[in-house]
């Protein structure tokens, strides 16, 4: 029976073990099934093919909505152009007749002129709303259908001409005429709903498939536990102070021929087991009745009859119900307590898990413990190195640089017990720590220090080039103080030019104008035959020329004592609220003659002009100057045209010709004093260039805005914008606005910069 019942447990237990590796397998292939990679990526194809189509009927249902957009414009504008024939031919109101024919949704209708203006409108005017840029670009003469580029956004549009040369227009947002609610609205909730529910399917499937592998992993983990334990010959023990049962496993019961598969012994059968002298201590140990005892070596009887030595553990602070500990088999190793055996395996863990290379000789010089650092660095064989080892034999077995173990980690190197540094092939350094122990031995430690030392060579030459950089520095700053002293000087030199020049031209500008001003009065008595007649005809002419001439003159002298005053900072203007009417219709009566005289046709439309914040003599002297230069540059037969735009912060002066025009080079060249565009030879050049400058200067000085567009062959359009209250910020017309070249800078008082206002 004794000799039967080990072969019949051996048996089950191989059967048993058989048994559950067939259940681990099935269970690793179950999880390896799962592939979540797998199924996250088929997911993501089939996302993004849903996504696809979706994508794909968006596109196709919004040129859907576009065409029928499209659809609906056309046909409202030819009805709406038969009816309007009709209405014009009836006397009906156009505004009946276009809400009569209006599509309905965002659509406007508009009634246009020939010229392009809106005579009249009816619908969603606000979201289509046209400018006078986007109706002189369409051709209204003939029907046609286009995208217009609107403030408001893109708009589809169709026109039809009339009979008396009016046109209807049909506009309505590109988008949809209805304004309903965009497509990908619906198709965003759609495809983000199924992404819910297809990410909280994965998300779960992700869950149990981490639950599934955690599971094998604990599998694995036990069975590697298992295995280390029965290579160990040691088990757990578990302890039920309810039932009072000990329970130990397979590892240790085996080896002794208790069994070949964890067994579950009550006290009694425990008792029987164990020797009597070591029975108190291993229930005290076990069950923790008998005493405060947590370790100690117990005795086993084993089949044979014989005594065989294990060792219980367990925690200090164990209870009395349930307590567990660790039971180690002693057979073979009764010299050496399980305590020194694990001390010596922590020393070695610990000496295997210090950073740097570790080497330490025994007292007589020869090799005693060592990690895989110092094997790693002098490159060993494997299993080359061995204890006993002399350094001279050491050095030999190493692949790399031996002869460093000899001048510094011997025992008998001549650095003695100090730190040194070593370089290394490959640009590496190690600093050697060499301490000898209490029994005469000798440990040495090895820490790579190539960081520290590529570092400090980095800050050393990082502190070289700051030094280099200081000096530049240093050097830089003199040459700029110096270059400051100079500029300072050629500074002061330039203002003070600059004051004698102003100086000069007001005292030459009061010199000339007192013998003008004779020469002027006496050409009038002359011309007037206040004394007498002057005799031949030659005489009225020539008496003309000179007070012609002399006014001219007197112009021009004036221009350069205002321009002087203004540089010098003397310029006063006295702003006030003034009407903008009254003197633009006295500047063009003031100018209407030379125009007549000059072959221009001069159209003036300021009646509707409103007042301004401004100085009256500045606001004329601007107006005539800007009606002077278009006169004087726009040739016999041509057209000069002076209107005012006004909004809710500024009014704008217009002054359009039909003259010979400026590139953009010549209008870059405008603004400065003394500067012309025209050729030197030209018979239109009369003046001395102030004409612009004096103008921008008292613009400036207003608050103002002057701007110019001008194309060759095409003629030029001067604006002078002034504000109509105190401290408005003013800006261009939006007509003018792309087209110009702002003349003037903001000013002091905060008017907006040039560059705002031309946006």
């Amino acid at each position: 029976m004794n000799v039967r019942r080990p072969a019949r447990a051996k048996c089950l237990a191989s059967a048993m073990a058989g048994d559950k590796e067939l259940k681990t397998d099935d269970h690793k292939a179950r999880i390896d099934a799962l592939a979540p990679r797998r199924l996250m990526v088929l997911t993501g194809l089939f996302v993004g093919a849903l996504a696809s189509l979706i994508f794909l009927q968006l596109r196709q249902e919004t040129t859907a909505r576009k065409t029928e957009t499209a659809l609906r414009v056309a046909a409202a504008a030819a009805d709406c152009a038969g009816q309007m024939n009709i209405a014009l031919m009836t006397g009906a109101s156009a505004r009946k007749t276009l809400s009569a024919c209006h599509p309905g949704g965002r659509a406007a209708l508009f009634l246009l002129a020939a010229n392009g203006d809106i005579v009249a409108a009816y619908g969603a005017t606000d979201h289509n709303a046209l400018d006078a840029a986007t109706i002189g670009a369409l051709k209204l003469n003939s029907r046609g259908q286009g995208i217009l580029d609107l403030e408001s956004g893109k708009s589809i549009a169709a026109w039809r001409p009339l009979d008396d040369d009016q046109t209807i227009l049909a506009a309505a947002p590109e988008a949809d005429i209805f304004a309903r609610t965009p497509i990908w609205i619906s198709y965003a909730l759609i495809l983000a709903a199924i992404i819910l529910v297809i990410g909280s399917l994965m998300a779960a499937f992700l869950r149990q498939s981490r639950a599934a592998a955690e599971a094998a992993g604990a599998v694995r983990t036990l069975e590697a536990y298992t295995e280390a334990l029965a290579g160990g010959r040691c088990s757990p023990w578990f302890y039920d102070g309810k039932a009072r049962t000990i329970t130990l496993a397979r590892a240790l019961l085996e080896p002794l021929g208790l069994g070949g598969r964890d067994r579950t012994f009550s006290l009694r059968e425990l008792s029987a087991l164990v020797h009597p002298e070591d029975l108190r201590s291993a229930l005290s140990i076990l069950t923790g009745e008998a005493g405060a005892v947590t370790e100690g070596r117990v005795r086993l009887r084993d089949p044979a009859g014989a005594w065989s030595a294990i060792y219980l553990r367990t925690a200090d602070a164990a209870g009395r119900l349930k307590r567990a500990g660790v039971a180690f088999d002693l057979a073979g190793a009764k010299a050496q307590p399980p305590g020194a055996a694990l001390a010596e395996a922590r020393l070695k863990d610990a000496i295997e898990n210090i950073p740097e290379a570790f080497v330490l000789w025994d007292a007589q010089g020869r090799l005693a413990v060592w990690n895989k650092r110092f094997a790693m660095l002098f490159r060993f064989p494997e299993r080359a190195l061995k204890a006993g080892l002399t350094p001279m034999e050491t050095a030999q077995i190493a692949r790399a640089r031996g002869d460093i173990i000899t001048q510094y980690f011997a025992p008998d190197a001549p650095c003695g017990e100090q730190g040194v540094e070593v370089p290394l092939p490959g640009d590496r350094w190690f600093h050697i720590s060499r301490r000898r122990t209490s029994e005469g031995g000798l440990v040495c430690l090895a820490s790579n220090v190539t960081d520290l030392k590529r570092r400090a060579r980095a800050q050393k030459k990082k502190e070289r080039e700051l030094k280099e950089t200081v000096d530049d520095l240093e050097r830089s700053r003199s040459a700029l103080s110096e270059t400051m002293r100079k500029y300072e000087q050629e500074k002061h030199r330039a203002e003070e030019a600059n004051r004698s020049k102003s100086e000069f031209l007001a005292n030459m500008s009061h010199e000339l104008r007192t013998p003008l001003n004779a020469i002027n009065g006496f050409s009038e008595i002359m011309r007037s035959e206040l004394y007498g007649p002057l005799g031949d005809e030659k005489y009225k002419e020539y008496v003309d020329d000179i007070l012609q001439s002399g006014r001219h003159l007197l112009e021009l002298i004036d221009d350069v004592l205002d321009m002087s005053k203004i540089e010098a900072g003397t310029f006063e203007l006295e702003p006030r609220r003034i009407d903008l009417e009254k003197i633009l219709q006295e500047c063009v009566r003031l100018i209407a003659k030379r125009a007549a005289d000059g072959g221009v046709k001069l159209t003036a439309s300021v009646g509707h002009a409103p007042a301004v914040w401004a100085d009256a003599r500045a606001v004329k002297q601007v107006t005539l100057n800007l009606l002077s230069n278009a006169v004087k540059f726009t040739g016999e037969g041509g057209e000069v045209a002076i209107t005012a735009e006004a909004d809710l912060d500024g009014v704008t002066i217009v002054v359009a010709d039909s003259g010979a025009g400026m590139s953009r080079e010549q209008l870059d060249r405008l603004g400065a004093p003394f500067t012309q565009v025209s050729d030197q030879f030209d018979a239109n050049r009369a003046g001395a260039g102030l004409g612009l400058a004096l103008s921008k200067a008292l613009m400036e000085l207003q608050g103002g805005i002057l701007a110019l567009a001008s194309q060759p062959g095409k003629g030029t359009v001067a604006c002078a914008t002034l504000p109509r209250r105190r401290d408005a910020k003013v800006r261009l017309p939006q007509f003018i606005r792309g087209e110009a070249r702002i003349l003037t800078a903001p000013t002091a008082r905060g008017e907006i910069p040039a560059t705002q206002a031309a946006e």
